[in-house]
């Protein structure tokens, strides 16, 4: 045997095994929040907010439902996916803005995190995304003609699928991409070995109402163009591009101007509190 035909058999054999373990562990990979242990006590909007727990297949979900402070009456609702290194037990502080609109926030969490049971994977986020607008639905507190669903980063597929499935009055992504397709070949993979694909721009095109799109600039994990091609996509779609990154991107304080204007246009603000 050459030389040559040995080191051929090395490259392969390396990415065979450099295959098989992303295959295999392709879902601890994309799912690291699994591994997060909760609070005791949950902080922010979520310190205050409701225990709402959803029925699945497989199980109980947890959710958080935080109201405005204001009594009576009904209010918008925004039903929040958050992103995949993130719990419901500790939220983006600037949700309080969205608050102090008089909207009130229902916090998803996802399978397998936290206290919720079952195993985070494409099909089970769909089942509790549903979980969780049903739950709700008919509470006496929600507008339930004034509700918003509102996905970061992976939380955008469970969004996207809501807007689909229930009516809901608009849609707002932060950092979506387009399916996980694009990060397979990024890692030198056919993207027929992926589990689940969260294919975003197959649910997109099927939603007809009002879509925002933020995106970071400067992203690192999921580049920009990701959220030009989503918001292309839409039958309604706006797009805004803001100086960040993936991580840092809801810490713009532009990013919540441009949430509060869009709330704004699709009449779902229920307050004239200033955002800052």
């Amino acid at each position: 045997m050459t030389l040559v035909i040995r080191a051929l058999l090395l490259v392969c054999a390396a990415y065979l095994g450099y295959a098989v373990l992303l295959v295999l562990f392709q879902r601890h990979l994309l799912f690291p929040g699994c591994w997060l242990t909760p609070p005791s006590m949950p902080d922010g909007v979520a310190g205050s907010a409701e225990s709402v727990w959803l029925t699945t297949s497989f199980g109980k979900v947890e959710s958080r439902l935080a109201l405005p402070g204001s009594a009576g009456g009904t209010f918008p609702l925004i039903i929040v996916f958050h992103g995949n290194g993130e719990l419901i037990d500790s939220p983006h502080p600037e949700y309080e803005q969205l608050l102090r609109l008089g909207c009130a926030l229902l916090l998803v969490e996802y399978p397998g995190y936290g206290r919720s049971a079952g195993r985070p994977r494409q099909q089970t986020l769909i089942e509790t995304a549903l979980a969780a607008y049903d739950a709700v639905n008919l509470r006496p507190e929600v507008d339930r003609t004034r509700i918003i669903s509102f996905g970061t980063s992976i939380g955008a597929y469970p969004a996207a699928v809501l807007a689909v499935h229930r009516p809901v009055r608009a849609l707002i992504l932060a950092a979506p991409f387009t399916s996980l397709r694009p990060f397979a070949h990024r890692h030198l993979l056919p993207s027929w070995l992926l589990f689940d694909y969260f294919d975003n721009l197959s649910m997109i095109r099927q939603y007809t109402g009002r879509t925002l799109v933020l995106h970071g600039q400067h992203d690192t994990i999921v580049p920009c163009g990701h959220g030009e091609q989503v918001a292309a996509t839409a039958v309604q779609g706006q797009f805004v591009l803001l100086p960040a990154d993936h991580n840092d991107l809801l810490d713009q304080p532009h990013f919540w101007k441009e949430v509060r204007a869009f709330l704004v246009l699709t009449g779902t603000q229920a307050s004239t509190a200033k955002m800052r």
